[in-house]
């Protein structure tokens, strides 16, 4: 029952939580309901797994964040605290939340759980049914093929702009390089590219050198307010990036953020998560994107310099004949300087130092894209 000095806003507010509460626990139900949700058993850690976070990264954590702009965050914390969503058959106890990855104001990743299962649950301040209608669509199109795969859209809702998609377990590309598995990661990336380029949908925007220059503006602009040094060498490659950006012909379905975070070794071959940037662009976008990732854990942990190389050496050697090598060294290069704008986000009093390493790798590549 309301209070007497409750508003209408309020009440309306109210009104709003416990629908959402409840179209959520309905979403969670049904997709745990799913058979398909075995391929997401938790099961015993294994060697791969990180005792510390990457740098940058997101802990797991039972921590929600208050976030307004995403109208499923208010559901999951009142079901959560109240343990609303229970699964029939799945245990005794409530749906567990675990936060994976944040972006304020933009989305949030968990990781729920039910019993010996759990599926992943993305929530975002942005309409959610372009990257639905793209889980369906490769749904369709990969149907049969084990050799890669992408994660199953189980169920989603517009107005809470949430997603619940099965989950993919194994150790990531990035994890398989810093473990001495650096040929297997790059194997794994050159056979999803391989796949990608056969792959006829026209899904998503536009996605190409153009764009990634629009971005590199914010990204100098930052470098700059950080560091004044870092800012030079900054605009330097920027202007180098603009001299040479490539002519892109053929576009194709691209994730547009394939970090090697971002692939999963599934045993039998590679799975891709976290759609939410797809669009339509060349190959080399992906490629380098993947390869920036890759010799980023290289150019800064020396120890893991030669599982680096080994990875980009057998990703090159498996998608010979498919990629532009000045293209790609573009865009390799424009994600070095991403993330070396990112670098001052880290706890670590060397952050000029990495950046500046990363800032040297680029314009190397720059003037290989010459």
């Amino acid at each position: 029952m309301s209070s007497s000095n409750e508003t209408q806003p309020d009440r309306l507010n109210r009104t709003f939580l416990t629908r959402s509460t409840l179209l959520l626990t309905s979403l969670l139900v049904a997709s745990f309901s799913q058979p398909i949700i075995a391929k997401g058993e938790i099961k015993p850690s294994k060697p791969y797994v990180r005792k510390k976070p990457w740098p940058g990264g997101v802990q797991a954590t039972n921590d929600l964040p208050d976030d307004p702009a995403m109208p499923a965050l208010a559901a999951i914390r009142a079901a959560g605290l109240a343990g609303a969503i229970r699964v029939p058959g799945l245990g005794d106890g409530p749906v567990e939340f675990l936060l994976r990855g944040y972006t304020p104001g933009s989305r949030a990743t968990f990781e729920a759980r039910a019993g010996r299962y759990r599926v992943a649950v993305k929530a975002y301040a942005e309409d959610a049914a372009p990257e639905a209608t793209l889980y369906e669509a490769l749904a369709a199109e990969l149907a049969g093929d084990w050799q890669v795969r992408v994660p199953p859209l189980l169920a989603w809702e517009r107005d809470l702009r949430v997603l619940v998609i099965g989950w993919l377990e194994g150790p990531t590309a990035r994890d398989l390089v810093r473990s001495g598995q650096g040929r297997r990661a790059g194997e794994l990336a050159a056979r999803w590219l391989q796949r990608t380029a056969s792959l006829p949908m026209k899904l998503g925007p536009p996605l190409g050198a153009t764009d990634v220059m629009d971005r590199v503006r914010t990204w100098v602009a930052a470098l700059t307010a950080s560091d004044p040094a870092l800012g030079t060498a900054a605009v330097a490659l920027a202007e180098s990036l603009a001299r040479t950006q490539p002519k892109e012909g053929i576009s194709r379905l691209v994730h547009g953020t394939l970090y090697a975070r971002h692939i999963i070794d599934l045993g039998d071959g590679p799975g891709v998560i976290d759609w939410q940037r797809f669009g339509q662009g060349p190959l080399e976008l992906d490629a380098g994107t993947f390869l920036g990732t890759v010799s980023r854990i290289g150019l800064l942990d020396k120890t893991r310099e030669t599982e680096a190389l080994q990875a980009e050496e057998t990703f090159l050697a498996g998608t010979a004949g498919l990629l532009d090598g000045r293209s790609l060294a573009w865009h390799q290069a424009a994600v070095l300087l991403c993330l070396a704008g990112k670098q001052n986000r880290r706890d670590d009093v060397r952050w000029r130092e990495r950046a500046h390493a990363l800032l040297r790798e680029a314009a190397l590549l720059a003037e290989a894209a010459r």
